[in-house]
């Protein structure tokens, strides 16, 4: 592998000094970092290739690890089969302190319709989605489960050369409306053998691009057996546990009513919780839950650019997540999923920059490199993949983001970065490298065909919509505007 240069740029390495150097460069040799400074000083092969990046920050490679794909959900799930107009929009399930009843039966109801997602559906679905990641900067994925196959996923994984921790969609329960008490839906065991085979997939992969973890979909759709079966393999197999866990204002309370116990202290009784257990969304919790993810060195995921879109109030309702932070947890940001794309982790690092700052009335409480680690070398650490990625140091993986800072929104600024996360997106991303291979460069694939990819989505999903929905193929049609589709 040849050697390769970045120099020129403002570089922000999401060191724990959280250092900046204005004029910066860094060496990539055999996929790792080998030097990082101030350009004069990093001296390159003559044989290495040269990216000037000039008028750019140089980032780490955004890492996403709370991450769903559910772009074959794109015509039923608030998606394409919406009017054009929002005027008659009503609040969905996760709204309003969520209808955990819907929210139970809907996610456990994706697993059996994952089944029915054919190999080549699910392989163009996985690849058009995981695509649209990269695109945005995000060089390592974290999947807490996924409407597709997860072998598709990780194949997508290595098609890419993106960096991605697959799971399973884990759920063996439902919480019915007028009952008391949760209903099996599938055999625990079923479950927890699908992840324990994807997980020995992961171990035997030989390319640094794939890993595995156990997750469950939700708290609320896991029984007892599930869980303690999730917490054995989490420690046979020396791998970090996620799941969504006092998300939701209802939650707690449906939780003791079906389960017997709240949120976070069920996990505590299950064997799930610890510094290597990723909380994901968690801010509807007791003190004493409290206590036990400080005590319990709990990571905490949020994806703030998802949550007005949903009507989620995970932030702002109680305010919790930011003092777990000021307490010394973990916290970190990540994008979620939707139908139709959602904020990406630029939009991710706004929304959390404006929210804790806001929260705290202190424009201090979350500076601009605190929102870039979260989205970096923290994320990296709730993945457990903090020895490999999310800062720009000398022994890590070359993965790198390049993002243009020459225009009008940072001029007389000499904090590119504060520039970046008033007036810029993830649509500004420019170049992504991954083991110091350039996978995106002006914004555009350089080792695939974009055009290929989403034609091969648009066939997929209006093939699985049609098939397995129930959508009409006339709709299909004028939705993607193809005269045909594969199997419509």
């Amino acid at each position: 592998m040849a050697a390769l240069l970045v120099t020129g740029g403002t570089l922000y390495p999401a060191d724990a000094a959280a250092s900046v150097i204005p004029d910066g460069a860094v060496l990539v040799e055999d996929g790792r970092i080998t030097a990082v400074g101030p350009a004069a000083e990093v001296a390159a092969p003559a044989d290495a290739q040269v990216v000037d990046a000039t008028g750019t920050m140089i980032l780490p490679g955004f890492v996403n690890a709370h991450w769903h794909d559910l772009f074959a959900l794109r015509f039923p799930l608030r998606g394409a089969l919406r009017p054009p107009h929002d005027r008659d929009d009503k609040p969905a399930f996760l709204a309003l302190g969520g209808d955990l009843h819907q929210v139970t039966t809907t996610f456990d109801a994706f697993a059996g319709r994952i089944a029915l997602l054919d190999p080549d559906e699910a392989a163009a679905i996985a690849r058009y989605s995981l695509w649209t990641q990269l695109r945005s900067g995000v060089t390592t994925l974290g999947d807490v489960g996924s409407f597709n196959r997860p072998d598709a996923l990780a194949d997508a994984a290595l098609f890419l050369g993106v960096r991605a921790s697959v799971s399973t969609w884990a759920s063996d329960a439902v919480c019915e409306a007028g009952a008391t008490r949760f209903r099996r839906t599938r055999d625990a065991d079923g479950v927890l053998a699908e992840i324990e085979a994807l997980l020995q997939r992961a171990e035997a992969d030989t390319t640094g691009l794939l890993r595995a973890r156990p997750t469950a979909v939700y708290g609320v759709n896991m029984t007892d057996e599930l869980g303690r079966g999730l917490a054995d393999l989490a420690a046979r197999h020396d791998v970090p546990f996620a799941t969504h866990v006092g998300a939701l204002r209802n939650e707690p309370e449906v939780s003791r009513t079906y389960f017997g116990a709240s949120p976070v202290r069920r996990l505590a009784d299950l064997g799930l919780l610890g510094p290597r257990t990723m909380a994901v969304h968690t801010a509807f919790v007791d003190e004493d839950e409290r206590k036990l993810l400080v005590d319990n060195e709990v990571h905490i995921s949020i994806s703030p650019a998802k949550y007005g879109h949903a009507g989620e109030s995970t932030l702002t309702e109680t305010g919790l997540v930011p003092v777990l932070r000021r307490a010394g947890l973990d916290v970190s940001l990540s994008t979620d999923g939707g139908a139709v794309p959602v904020g990406g982790m630029a939009e991710a690092m706004k929304a959390a920059y404006q929210a804790f700052n806001e929260l705290a009335a202190d424009p201090t409480d979350l500076r601009p490199t605190d929102a870039l680690a979260m989205a970096t070398s923290v994320a990296a650490r709730g993945l457990d993949w903090a020895g490999e990625i999310g800062s720009l140091e000398v022994g890590k993986r070359g993965d790198l983001v390049l993002v243009p800072a020459d225009d009008w929104r940072y001029l007389l600024n000499p904090r590119p970065l504060e520039g970046f996360l008033a007036l810029g997106g993830s649509t500004d991303v420019d170049t992504v490298i991954v083991d110091g291979k350039v996978l995106v460069r002006g914004g555009r694939a350089v080792l695939v065909d974009e055009t290929e990819l989403e034609a091969d989505y648009l066939d997929a999903v209006g093939s699985f919509s049609v098939r397995v929905l129930g959508v009409p193929p006339e709709v299909v049609r004028a939705a993607t505007g193809r005269r045909a589709t594969k199997g419509v």
